[in-house]
Parts: C-alpha cells; structure tokens; sequence
C-alpha cells in the first residue's frame, strides 16, 4: 500500500499521516476522514523550496484509493501534533458536531477560516424565484452564523462601479485580483476607517466586502499595502478620470475652483519620510510631525485635484503649483474660471498669478485699511432672519471691487475670542506687577521682559491692543519697579470692525449678495476636510515611509469621491442626512448564514445557506433613492454529509 502511495505522489512532495491511508477501507465508498498533509514544493531555477500545509480526504477510485485536495491550507504557523486537532475541528464546523470543536483558540480561528473557505466553494447560487421545496428539518439544529456586515459597502461597491473606477485601473495595467484589495481600501476607509492593518482585519472577519467584489488571489497585509502603493502609482489617471465621470454624472457646471489646505500628524518619528516636518498643525499636534493635504473642490464640492506636500509647507507658496498641476492635466480648466481661497493664500504675489493666468477671483483681503471706521455705520444688509444678520459696504475701482461684510455670528466669535484674550492677558499683567513687591515673586527687570514677551505671543490679538511699559527700579541693581499698561489708540477702531471681513474680487459685474454667497461657497472645501478628518480616518497616519503615508492620504481622497457622490445624490432626493448618519442605519443590513440538518433519503445532511437579511424599511429607502436592487448578494447553498 505505501508502494503505491509512493508512486502516485510527485518526486517533490513530501507527505506525512501516511498511515491514515491504511484505514481508508473501513471508510464510505466515496468520502473518507479529512487530514491535514504538508507539501513541500521546490522552484527548479532558485533551487528555493516552499512548504504548504493541505486539507485531503481519501476516496475510493476505480484506480484504487486516491487523495482529494479538499483546500491549500497555505503556510499556517502549527505543529505536526496539532494537524489532527485543526483536521477535525474543521470537519466539525462542516458538519456541526459542536462537541468536537478545538479547545485551542488559535486552532479554532483557523478552523473557522477554513471551513468559511470550503463552504464558499461548495456553495452554489440558489434561485430567487425558484419553486418552493420543503423538506424534514431538524429546528433544534439551527444555528446563525458568520454574520457580516453589508449594507454599507453595498451603497459603496455600486458608487464604485457607478464611477468605473475599475476601468481605469485595468487601463493603467492593474491585474484584477488586486481590484478587490484596492476596493477595500477605499470602502474599508469609508466603513470602518482605520489604518491598513485595521482595514485588512475588517475585511477579513466582519464585512461582506470580498462577496460583493470578489475575493482577491492573495489577501495578507502585505498584498493590501502593496495594493495602496499601485493605487498611489494611478493618482492622475483616477483624479483625472473622477473629475470627468462625476461632471458626465451630474452635469457640473465647473466654473468655481476652492481652494485650501490641510494636515495630518504622524504617529512616531516618521524618519524615512522626507515630507515629514514639525509645522503649525491644526490638530494643535505642534508636538508631531506633519503632512500638508492640498485639495482643489468645485461648487458643488467634487473634489477636482489633491497634491501632498511637506508639513511645514507655507499656505501661501502652494498656490501656483496647485494650478498649474490642474491645467496640466485638465487644460479646460484654465477659461473663465473663478478661484476662490481665504485670507492665508491671498498674498499679492497669489493674486497676480491669477491674473495673469486668466483666471477670475474671490479672495479674502489681508487687512481693512481701505476702509474707515464710519463705513461701519453705511452698511446696508443682504440678508437677515430672526438669528442672523449680514451686512456690507461696498468699494469700487475699475478693475476690482471690495466688500466690507459684517455678520452677528462672526461679532459674537471675535468679540468672544478678544474679550477672552483680553481677561486673560490684563490679569496675567496684575500678577506680575504684584509679585514686584512679594517675596519669592520674579523682580528682575530682564526675566519680566522675557515673561512679557511670552505673554503677548499666548495672547496676540489682546496684546496688539495694549501698550506694555516695564520700569526699571533706578536703586543700584536690575530689579523692575513696575509693570504699567494702557490701551492703545486703535484700540477703539479694532472693537469697531469685530465681526468684519473683506472680499475682494475682480468679478465687478456682481451684484453684493453674489460676491458674497460665491465666496460661501468656500465652506464647501473646508466641509470636504472635515469629513476627511472625521469619517475617512485621514488622522492620525502611523506610516513612517513616505510612500506609504502618501498612498494612505490618497486613499481617504478616493473615498471622499465616493462619500460626496453618495450625499449630493440622496440630496436631490429632498435627503440631507450626512454619510456618518447612513452608515450607522445600514450597519444593520448585514450577510449571514444558516446551518441546520436535513433529512434526506434516510441519511442526515448539513446545510449551509448563506442569505442576506430582509431589508428593514430605512434601508429600502436609501436604496431606492440611490437607485439601488434590495438584495445586494444572492442565496448561495452548500451541503455537507
């Protein structure tokens, strides 16, 4: 019998639990126990060899018995003792003798993976509108199990195919068993953000993912990193790709172009990262490295161009790069276009750039002082309800315009900020100037300019606003007399304009209430980051390697296409609901499976269905709004005897 055995098998496979083969005689005709073997194959030109672990069972063969690979177990980290105990659990979980399962934790995962993969195998696609059939159940052997989650990535996987995003990939050269991984990293960023680690356990053990796309050919965290790294490779391809599907989709009109910027703080040292630099962060992270995001939206919030660039990259030095990336690669771009950036990006050099390139601007205005105090007093209001009042002031030359805004929200912040500021500042002062005549309080007249100086940096906006005079004790010696403050002549004038900006454009056909409601839009870009920052998990980034945490970024982008298109289609459906809230109320569409016994001509048979749960009414209406089927996934049947 070994003989035998010995001839059947290659010259380069080794097997071990040869003895089980002798048995095979008191097995059924066709089916006997499952065992576990080790394979160990050799490549002929790197004389390197690779050791797998597979899943057999013998059957009786008009040739005599034979093994049948039943699964590649692949490369499991287990001891030769243990290869009956994972052998046996697994064929438990199939058949549903739960007083077999492994005590053993790890053998039991492994078990569940394994036998999760079999049934996927077996199953076949079990009719919708097939005849009904009834059969002997066994109720007390029914169980639940395998429960994932769906519908989210449901919506997301049909945004996906709505935008052809794999076409592109498979354009740029992408092998389609990588599709499913790049998928997850972009649905996984929408559904359950994190880092790739995470992303690649929620794909694995708790979302329904790889059944609405596939399953990928490899699925090990290295395979989902190197998926990011060509995802990153395709970035002009999609970006250029995207801002044409979504204007076809939607008809945009694209005659606004947002501008801004953001960052990410690193997690470690991130020293293999050129990019990785100490800046001003807007996490108040100054204690973290940073990545500067640059994003250009349009008016409807489409997200057009995104560029990476080091974290201490100034707002105002990125402008012109931005642009000319963006005509480079969409030339349409550059005609009658309007450019609309806040007050860090609107330097003189910035705005003669847009000049001189053809484009239109809406900016704000660094400073006030085209405008006087009195012209406070001439607004006139656009726009005013029972909480909100806007007022303006407009100043017109021939080639520009100027609009002195004032709301009641922005009174009540920069009051609110200054008053703050200036409570603080003003009993800091008292203190030090009272410690002049304590014991143990600082008295020398250097370290009271030093802690002056502090203080007006921690309180700027109240210390412009006051004169500070430290006076020198004139008995021998360095030591401060007394510390006296007055308010200074603009002091009046600053209080005058709170709540003030100005809008500057060279659009001069507008009217006061369109220059203003144009620039508003620029909440659209700052909208856009915060659902970066807060349902795409752009931070913190763990990644120490710059391309990696550039790929990381880059996918939080591509997920943003996906969130804004699902949004700004449940909009025009009278639906205002943000991705955050139709995300938790999918969260309970979920894939799940049934197992139970069946009897069938007098012998017991498992079955495993796998089925979708009934969609609940909330659901139904997301998808019809978003033009969606309501079953997401077909019933698949396996049977096991």
């Amino acid at each position: 019998m070994i003989f035998l055995l010995a001839g059947f098998l290659s010259a380069n496979v080794v097997t071990h639990n040869i003895f089980l083969l002798l048995t095979v005689a008191s097995r059924p005709a066709m089916l006997a126990g499952m065992y576990i073997k080790r394979v160990r194959k050799s490549n002929p030109k790197s004389k390197k060899a690779y050791e797998y672990l597979h899943l057999v069972e013998n059957v009786r063969t008009g040739y005599g018995p034979r093994q049948r690979l039943i699964l590649n177990l692949g490369r499991l980290k287990l001891e030769p003792e243990q290869y009956k105990e994972l052998a046996n659990c697994i064929e438990a979980m199939l058949t549903g003798q739960q007083q077999l399962f492994s005590a053993n934790r790890h053998i039991e995962k492994l078990a569940c993976t394994a036998a999760d993969k079999i049934r996927g195998k077996q199953a076949i696609d079990q009719a919708v509108d097939r005849a009904a059939i009834y059969e002997p159940i066994d109720a007390a052997s029914m169980q639940a199990s395998q429960l994932r989650s769906l519908g989210a990535e449901y919506v997301c996987q049909c945004i996906w195919n709505d935008l052809k995003i794999n076409e592109v990939l498979l354009a740029e050269g992408i092998s389609e068993h990588i599709l499913p991984l790049m998928q997850a990293l972009v649905i996984g960023r929408l559904v359950s953000p994190g880092s790739e680690v995470h992303t690649y356990h929620w794909a694995e053990q708790r979302s329904a993912l790889y059944e609405l796309t596939g399953a990928p050919l490899r699925a090990s965290l290295n395979s989902l990193y190197r998926a990011g790294d060509r995802l990153f490779d395709c970035k002009d391809a999609l970006e250029t790709h995207l801002a044409e599907r979504e204007k076809e989709l939607f008809d945009l009109p694209e005659r606004i172009c947002l501008f801004d910027l953001t960052n990410t703080y690193f997690e470690g040292q991130a020293a293999g990262n050129a990019k990785a630099r100490h800046g001003r962060s807007k996490e108040k992270r100054s204690d973290c490295k940073l990545l500067t995001l640059a994003l250009v939206v349009d008016e409807q919030g489409f997200a057009k161009y995104s560029r990476l660039y080091p974290g201490n990259q100034a707002e105002c030095h990125s402008l012109a790069e931005i642009i000319e990336s963006l005509v480079a690669l969409r030339p349409n771009l550059a005609k009658d276009r309007t450019v609309i950036i806040d007050a860090g990006i609107a330097t003189e050099e910035n705005i003669g750039f847009l000049r001189s390139n053809g484009f239109h601007y809406i900016v704000v205005a660094r400073g006030k002082a085209d405008f006087l105090p009195d012209d406070t007093k001439a607004m006139h209001v656009i726009r005013e309800n029972e909480s909100y009042r806007l007022e303006v002031k407009r100043h017109q030359s021939q080639n520009e315009v100027l609009l002195l805004c004032r709301s009641t929200g922005r009174i009540g912040k920069d009051q609110g900020i200054r008053g703050r500021q200036e409570k603080l500042f003003l009993e800091r002062l008292h203190y030090y100037h009272e410690g002049l005549s304590k014991k143990g309080h600082t008295k020398g007249y250097p370290k009271v300019i030093e802690m002056i100086g502090r203080l007006r940096e921690k309180y700027p906006r109240a210390s412009m606003l006051y004169e500070v005079d430290v006076q020198l004790d004139p008995t021998p010696g360095t030591k401060a007399k007394a510390i006296l403050w007055k308010k200074r002549p603009q002091y009046e004038t600053q209080c005058t304009f709170e709540g003030c900006y100005v809008l500057r454009t060279d659009r001069t056909e507008l009217t006061d209430p369109q220059i203003w409601e144009t620039y508003m839009m620029l909440s659209r870009v700052e909208s856009a980051f915060r659902c970066l920052k807060s349902s795409l998990g752009l931070r913190p980034n763990f990644h120490q390697i710059e391309a990696r945490a550039d790929a990381h970024l880059f996918i939080s982008v591509l997920a943003y296409h996906l969130l804004h298109t699902i949004e700004y289609k449940l909009r025009h459906c009278g639906d205002h609901r943000s991705w955050a809230s139709i995300r938790e109320i999918l969260s309970t569409h979920q894939r799940l499976s049934l197992e139970y016994h069946v009897k069938e001509q007098n012998q017991t048979q498992r079955r495993h269905l796998r089925l979708c749960s009934q969609a609940e009414p909330e659901h139904r209406q997301i998808y019809q709004r978003l033009n969606l089927k309501e079953l997401a996934l077909p019933r698949k049947i396996a049977a096991v005897k």
